[in-house]
């Protein structure tokens, strides 16, 4: 999503990877080892890195792939593959090495680039049989999708979704921006996505609520997000059920108070299969103008909530189940003065046995003022690899 500020306090220059806070300020299971960053309109291949929106490791490989969310207002739709030298010391480097243009049509021959406002990538995940899913919150009318493609950037295929995550919109009066009536709100689509590690379950997450289902998070409330499941072992991929997930409020006033502010699924993880309490991390990004940003990391388990795929509209209030949702970290109470995070994945296992969890940030090819960058951040997670 674009539309965030870096905040006041910029973070470590090109190249300064810090060192692991002290284990007491941790809060379980996640122990915070480091941050490294790279600065923003960095070139590789005739590219402007930047927007780096979802994020997910090839172990087989030993690289990552993030995708950018550059409506093609710079060059065409595009994933980056990085080397991240990561460890117990921290974020040792980061290393562009493959850029990817991805393709728009694929009963053409090739690769044929988005045209500009046609998509707008936020999520990227790899499937077992080495074909990536990518969604985009948006294209130029305002649809989210979820698209497959080889790592030649090649599209594949296109999952079905519901029509209520489709915008509805009527003109806006005097000049103003369409007003959506029913679907995903503009900017506020196909944010988070978690895939089992066997590739058979997908779920996705919207940043805001859709249109139908209330209002979007406020400084006195949060805002209800549905988490979609998609079975990904049917041929074509099968929806399951939807359950409610509730952000926090908006962490902040604006400065001024008539300024921009907001809170959403940034990112999302699956994590059952290492940490059993669990299902998914949640990463919910919290922006106020003139102040910064706020990021949390929850625990969230699903089992209890009501599944509410045949409702077309939440009611208002939503007085039902939710899912379950804990705590894990907050950066500001670790030390870190986080930028724009929207990526998050599992990356491989520490020297210690444990995992690594990396999260990055979208600089929004600084746009704003001060100047953003591309933040990474790297976790252990109280999990041994190959549990």
């Amino acid at each position: 999503m674009v539309c965030r500020a870096w905040s006041a306090v910029l973070l470590c220059a090109f190249g300064l990877a810090l060192l692991p806070w002290a284990a007491a300020a941790q809060p379980a299971p996640l122990r915070l080892l480091g941050e490294f960053s790279f600065p923003s309109k960095t070139q590789f291949q005739s590219t402007t890195v930047g927007g780096l929106s979802g994020v997910a490791y090839d172990p087989r490989r030993g690289v990552y792939y993030a995708v950018s969310d550059d409506r093609g207002e710079l060059e065409a739709p595009r994933y980056y593959t990085l080397r991240i030298d990561v460890g117990l010391g921290g974020i040792g480097d980061v290393r562009i090495v493959g850029v990817t243009t991805l393709d728009s049509d694929a009963a053409t021959p090739g690769i044929q680039p988005y045209e500009r406002n046609d998509c707008d990538f936020e999520e990227i995940a790899l499937l077992p049989d080495d074909t990536l899913l990518i969604s985009s919150e948006r294209d130029r009318v305002g649809r989210p999708w979820i698209r497959r493609f080889a790592l030649d950037g090649t599209l594949l295929d296109e999952l079905s979704q519901r029509e209520k995550f489709v915008a509805v919109s009527e003109p806006g009066t005097e000049g103003r921006p369409p007003v959506v009536l029913k679907g995903t709100r503009t900017n506020l689509g196909y944010e988070g996505m978690a895939l089992s590690p066997d590739g058979g379950t997908l779920y996705v997450a919207n940043e805001e609520a859709l249109a139908q289902d209330g209002p979007i998070a406020t400084r006195a409330a949060g805002t209800n997000v549905r988490i979609v499941e998609y079975d990904l072992l049917r041929a074509p991929a099968r929806l399951g059920g939807e359950q409610v997930y509730r952000t926090e409020a908006i962490f902040a006033d604006p400065n001024p108070v008539t300024g921009f502010a907001d809170n959403g699924v940034s990112g999302m993880l699956w994590v059952r299969h290492v940490l059993p309490q669990f299902d998914l991390l949640v990463m919910e990004r919290s922006f106020a103008t003139g102040v910064g940003n706020d990021v949390n990391i929850y625990g969230v388990r699903l089992a209890d909530a009501q599944n509410v795929a045949a409702l077309d509209a939440l009611p208002q209030p939503f007085t039902n189940r939710t899912v379950q949702k804990t705590l894990l970290a907050n950066m500001a109470r670790l030390g870190i003065a986080a930028d724009n995070l929207e990526g998050m994945t599992l990356g491989p296992p520490l020297s210690n046995g444990k995992l690594s969890l990396l999260l990055i940030s979208d600089d929004n090819f600084s746009a704003f003022d001060p100047p953003q960058v591309n933040q990474f951040i790297l976790f252990e997670l109280d999990a041994v690899a190959g549990k």
